[in-house]
């Protein structure tokens, strides 16, 4: 379950300006692990999912992702997984370091099944990484690639 909410889902990110993205003036600098820092999200109008990531200044980093969908009269099935740990970051590599993660899953057709912050088990996510126009991609090393929109410091 956990591979659906981290599979191919695409959104959008940031570089930090928060103001005119246009692309006047000169070239954009090249990134550094420093501009990771903030709230970044992944939510496509029309999507059933949603992933984010805050990394923090001290080299932490909490992960969240949902993926919800509506089953008729009986509600809505909804599935999240929060992860915590510490992280490390280069010009172009990213690693994260999960210490913890846990799921939630809330089924109206089968409630009896349902469970709330079930721990998971954890294991070290590599990424490649680019920070342009707002936005930020990751990229596992099998080609799947991520699009996060900054949201916030």
């Amino acid at each position: 379950m956990a591979l659906l909410l981290l599979s191919g889902v695409t959104a959008c990110s940031d570089s930090r300006s928060g103001g005119d993205t246009t692309n006047s003036g000169p070239p954009a600098r090249t990134a550094t692990p420093r501009d990771l820092v903030g709230a970044w999200e992944s939510a496509q109008p029309g999507s059933n999912t949603t992933l984010a990531y805050r990394f923090t200044e001290e080299g932490k980093y909490k992960y969240f992702g949902m993926t919800s969908y509506p089953m008729g009269e009986k509600g809505t099935y909804e599935l999240t997984y929060i992860a915590e740990g510490t992280y490390t970051a280069s010009v172009n590599a990213l690693t994260l370091r999960p210490r913890s993660a846990s799921m939630t899953r809330k089924n109206p057709e089968n409630p009896a099944r349902d469970y709330t912050n079930r721990p998971t088990p954890v294991k070290t996510q590599h990424y490649r990484w680019k920070l342009a126009d707002r936005k930020l991609s990751l990229t596992r090393q099998n080609g799947t690639r991520f699009v996060f929109t900054w949201v916030s410091r």
